[in-house]
């Protein structure tokens, strides 16, 4: 059995297949299935049992069929909809594979009709390729305006000779009912995706990898990030960040139940396709609530133009939801027209996958991709600001000498400044490099403040701007905005995790310990959360547990600064030979990994051995960790000795406590 419908309802086994909304369903319940899959699905249900060749498929699929790698993108998409119907290739219920051939759909198929969206033996309706929420303009309340406006409708309408008349007024009557929708309609759809101030709430999910490669997981990663970071230019849009929404790739959960955790509204969801130097992006936008499609595009694109295309992406959802662009967006879409070198954004993409993995190694490759992204295209400037971000992370975890990498930094951060002075991203590192390295408190704050300004919605802006807040002794205010960096980055563990160690500032030892245990529910192996809980323990005096938390975070990633506190706490607690051995311990390690000499000194201080920590501090240097404004210190005022030290040692006047 055929059929030649382009859109139509299809029943097999457990689930109902509706080709007219893009939506497939198991007892009711939607599942999540990508644009390409879904096509597959339509090939398969229209002709059951009959062989539907590879080549079809490519040519229903990929009408230019040099685009994209067919073998791997058709085998991915295959493997895709066979999740989504629970089937196997070696025991198909549904889907079966005709070795070298192509597939056969199986199953009994029963086709039902489609419910009409206009009066029979009136004007068909039509699907507008680039937009499929068109089809679902129609709603119910539409349909009533419809049937009341054709109810009034006099009677010589109704014969031969009124056919064009009525045609005409049918036409002006479709116009009517989808301006309701536009003026009427939408604001009550969307008006519950809304809080406080108009916001509406979304989450951008990772976009699938279409590719067949699953090295190229990167750029379908770097898609996502970017769509983020653009729709972040609404001030009527709540974005979820990408470290909250990252968790739910591959995840097998329904659209309103990922709605009802992130706590949004809408979801924009999609797919990427990348062949040389051409990409495709398929993107959908989704009310999570009600479970269906709002609106839906297809992009093909050269790669030279990615950054047009994010641009576009998220100016049309934006457009979608809200009606209108923002001066900002406007500014930021405009300052984002260049083109960039294909090669030079792959690297820069894998240059942020990698320094995002916070590990030696990948820290590594994350320079050197930078490096290589900046000698394929001088003029790319977010190329230069990774490359300061990697340095400046050096410098601030102290894994290198922190003089050299915070000018590296700054130098870098100056030249892609000067090819884009709308980065975000760069204002906000040179404001932590002012702050931190400059000790220029009235620069950073103006940097920082110029970051926010350029996107409000950019929560990495928010994060560093609420450490400035919390070093300079505004802890209330910065517990405030990083409670608003976690509204909209609810499952990030190191949001969550921070947040701690704020509280931990604000000598709120119990809401420490309570927000912590909230960060080590989403990963028990994250060692910074163990290490800021043995901190808060030892606030409330509680050395033993302080202690076993902190063994927990030497033993996932052992570090000297970790050792060092760990012999603080063995102090405070009389343990004075545990103490003893972290500093033999911290020696041993001076030979492969760089212990400064005021570590050293932090645990002799602590066991009241002022004659040993000043011996220590005397091999310090200005910018070595810990500082000499370290309270560990206090104990040693008294020495003069020390009072010579602090004066070469410590930090000029408005520096932050490192």
């Amino acid at each position: 059995m055929a059929t030649q419908q382009n859109t139509f309802r299809a029943k097999f086994g457990d689930f109902l297949a509706d080709f007219s909304s893009f939506e497939l369903r198991k007892h009711g319940t939607r599942l999540k299935l990508q644009d390409q899959p879904f096509q597959i699905l339509k090939v398969l249900v229209e002709r059951p049992g009959e062989l539907i060749t590879r080549e079809e498929l490519c040519r229903r699929l990929w009408p230019d069929s040099t685009f994209v790698d067919f073998d791997a993108g058709l085998n991915a998409a295959v493997r895709r909809l066979r999740d989504a119907l629970c089937d196997s290739a070696e025991e198909p219920r549904y889907i079966e594979t005709v070795p070298r051939h192509g597939y056969r759909f199986i199953a009994p198929v029963e086709i039902l009709p489609d419910s009409p969206a206009t009066l029979p033996g009136e004007l068909p309706a039509q699907r507008v390729h680039e937009n499929v929420a068109t089809d679902s303009l129609v709603t119910e309340q539409q349909a009533q305006v419809f049937a009341d406006l054709k109810a009034e409708l006099p009677p010589f309408l109704q014969t031969p000779r009124g056919v064009w008349t009525r045609s005409l007024l049918v036409a002006c009557v479709l116009l009517l009912v989808l301006g309701v929708g536009a003026i009427v309609l939408r604001p009550k759809v969307l008006a519950k995706h809304s809080g406080e101030g108009s916001t509406y709430s979304l989450a951008v999910l990772p976009f699938q990898n279409l590719s067949g490669d699953p090295a190229e997981e990167f750029f379908a990663d770097g898609m996502t990030d970017a769509l983020i970071t653009n729709l972040a230019q609404s001030n009527a849009l709540k974005v979820i960040s990408s470290t909250s929404s990252i968790r739910y790739k591959n995840a097998n959960k329904g659209l309103p139940d990922i709605g009802r955790e992130l706590k949004v509204g809408l979801i924009l969801e999609g797919s990427v396709a990348r062949s040389g130097s051409h990409v495709r992006v398929s993107a959908q936008l989704v009310d999570a609530g009600r479970d269906e499609h709002l609106w839906a595009r297809q992009y093909d694109r050269d790669l030279r133009d990615v950054l047009q295309l994010q641009n576009e992406i998220a100016s049309a959802v934006a457009l979608e939801v809200t009606g209108k662009l923002t001066s900002l967006q406007h500014r930021y879409i405009s300052t984002r027209s260049q083109r960039v070198n294909p090669a030079a954004y792959e690297a820069y993409l894998k240059g942020e996958y990698f320094l995002d993995k916070w590990s030696a190694d990948s820290f590594d490759k994350a320079r050197t991709y930078f490096q290589q992204s900046i000698d394929l295209d001088p003029n790319f400037a977010e190329a230069y600001a990774g490359l300061a971000e990697y340095y400046g992370i050096l410098a601030f975890t102290g894994t290198a000498p922190a003089r050299d990498a915070w000018l590296k930094s700054e130098d870098l951060l100056s030249r892609a400044l000067q090819k884009d002075d709308s980065s975000s991203k760069a204002h906000n590192l040179l404001g932590m490099i002012k702050f931190q390295f400059r000790c220029d408190g009235a620069g950073a704050k103006k940097e920082l403040d110029y970051a926010l300004q350029i996107n409000p919605g950019d929560m990495r802006a928010l994060s560093y701007h609420s450490y400035y807040l919390l070093e300079t002794g505004h802890v209330d205010e910065a517990i405030a905005e990083k409670k608003t960096v976690l509204a909209h980055d609810p499952l990030s563990v190191i949001t969550n995790a921070e947040l701690g160690l704020y509280f931990i500032h604000a000598g709120r030892a119990d809401e420490a310990i309570s927000q912590l245990g909230k960060a080590l529910e989403l990963d028990p192996n994250y060692a910074p959360a163990h290490m800021r809980l043995g901190f808060a323990y030892s606030l409330k005096k509680d050395y033993e547990q302080a202690v076993v938390e902190m063994q927990k975070a030497i033993a996932l990633d052992k570090s000297p600064m970790r050792l060092a506190h760990l012999g603080e706490v063995y102090a405070l607690w009389g343990k004075k030979q545990e103490a003893l051995r972290t500093i033999a311990e911290l020696r041993r390690m001076s030979d492969k990994k760089r212990v400064t000499p005021s570590m050293i000194a932090l645990v002799y201080a602590q066991l009241g051995n002022g004659a040993a920590a000043v011996k220590w501090l005397k091999k310090a240097k200005p910018e070595d960790e810990p500082t000499v404004s370290d309270p560990a210190f206090e104990a040693l005022h008294s020495d003069p000795q020390f009072k010579v030290l602090e004066a070469r040692l410590r930090p000029a006047s408005g520096c932050p406590a490192f």
